[in-house]
């Protein structure tokens, strides 16, 4: 069986982040086909965690260039992380000289360059000439897409991740200092034209952006590239409340539709996933749901920051080959595979299902960081279920054939 393992970060000054690929691997101990993750690492990672990494894992992405971060990850896939929309001068991605001394590359307020909550620069994405242009390179989407591009090609890295590329800008994001003249129809297409003007310079990589949970025509961008990603699935980041069937099923169906040919990138984020064994559940088996190749999920539990390396036990466990897509069947949502079945309820309304054989359902218990020595713990228990079974409102249920 092949599995594809991804995990995926895009906040805080990190070392490696997420990963894609054209290509799948076997990994060693897992089993089944259809789930897939990855990881995320930073610069803190131990030898033993990175041993981990390239045992378990096939992708990295990295915001750092050079020769010796290929030599330290072996195996796994290793992609560039390059923001569009804000962007660090600390992290020395660009030449800050040359950005510095234009000043059509920044978003303005009131004649003044804007900074983000994360302490770093709006950077304007319309800014953007023909690529023939004298001055194409002082212009700021120009100078991304050729320097990204110089960057993943002259060291053999095998793709890039475009982060902060949503479709609308929200004030918040900018302590409400919003560019003169902003307008969400004008924001939105100098996204499509970036997006599109970039994916140009990789015609034979993968481009994959963050940006699908903008909830502003952001579907349009998957046709300009090679996927994207919903940063917020099923859970509000800020205080962990469910954000509702709507919005869940409105995901659940961009990854039915596109995840065949495009990467959709499913991530919840939520603080204390690791204890909340149900929330994670609902999450997983979501997940399942719409599982295939190029549809990607990462669960990140906020409580140990953005530098943990996170994995759980259910990550191993093995339903075998889905047999078909989704079902709804009154209210209740049912995908089922070789040795299994998954059930999800994504109402308010606790819903009920009847087996017709015996199953058992599968329990993860513990899960959580990796430690720096490379361990981690967790396990899958069993419990015998049959006849008429009952899932509470958002809950998921994981069931194998006896």
């Amino acid at each position: 069986m092949k599995i594809t393992k991804w995990v995926m970060g895009w906040s805080g000054r990190l070392l490696f982040f997420l990963a894609i690929s054209l290509y799948w691997a076997g990994s060693p101990g897992i089993c089944g086909d259809h789930v897939h993750l990855g990881i995320r690492i930073s610069s803190m990672i131990t030898n033993a965690q990175l041993s981990f990494v390239n045992a378990r894992y096939e992708f990295v992405l990295t915001e750092y260039l050079g020769n010796s971060v290929r030599d330290m990850v072996r195996g796994p896939q290793l992609f560039l992380y390059r923001s569009i929309q804000d962007t660090w001068s600390g992290f020395h991605q660009f030449d800050w000289n040359h950005i510095n001394a234009c000043e059509n590359m920044f978003c303005h307020h009131h004649g003044k360059r804007i900074r983000t909550i994360f302490n770093s620069w709006l950077m304007n994405g319309a800014d953007i000439v023909d690529a023939s242009a004298v001055d194409a390179m002082n212009h700021w989407i120009n100078y991304y897409a050729v320097t990204a591009s110089r960057q993943v090609y002259s060291y053999h890295y095998d793709g890039l991740f475009i982060d902060c590329a949503s479709h609308r800008l929200w004030p918040g994001i900018v302590n409400g200092q919003m560019p003169d003249d902003y307008s969400d129809e004008a924001w939105k297409r100098a996204r499509y034209t970036a997006l599109a003007f970039i994916k140009g310079y990789f015609p034979d990589k993968p481009v994959v952006f963050n940006g699908l949970h903008s909830d502003h025509g952001a579907e349009r961008s998957l046709n300009l590239t090679d996927g994207g990603m919903w940063e917020t699935f099923a859970f509000r980041i800020a205080d962990g409340a469910y954000d509702g069937e709507e919005k869940w099923r409105e995901v659940i169906d961009l990854a039915e539709t596109y995840g065949t040919d495009k990467y959709i990138c499913i991530v919840s984020k939520k603080a204390g996933f690791t204890s909340d064994i149900p929330s994670r559940t609902f999450v997983f088996a979501s997940y399942l749901l719409v599982s295939r190749p190029r549809v990607i999920l990462y669960i990140s539990d906020l409580s140990y920051g953005t530098k943990a390396i996170l994995y759980y036990p259910e990550y191993e466990i093995d339903l075998g080959t889905p047999v078909g897509s989704f079902i709804e069947r009154n209210g209740l949502y049912i995908r089922r595979f070789e040795k299994g079945m998954v059930l999800v309820n994504p109402s308010r309304d606790t819903k009920t299902y009847f087996l017709n054989t015996p199953c058992q359902q599968v329990i993860p218990q513990g899960g959580g960081p990796v430690k720096a020595d490379g361990a981690w713990w967790g396990k899958l228990t069993y419990q015998p279920v049959s006849g008429k079974v009952a899932l509470p409102p958002v809950t998921g249920m994981l069931l194998k054939k006896q």
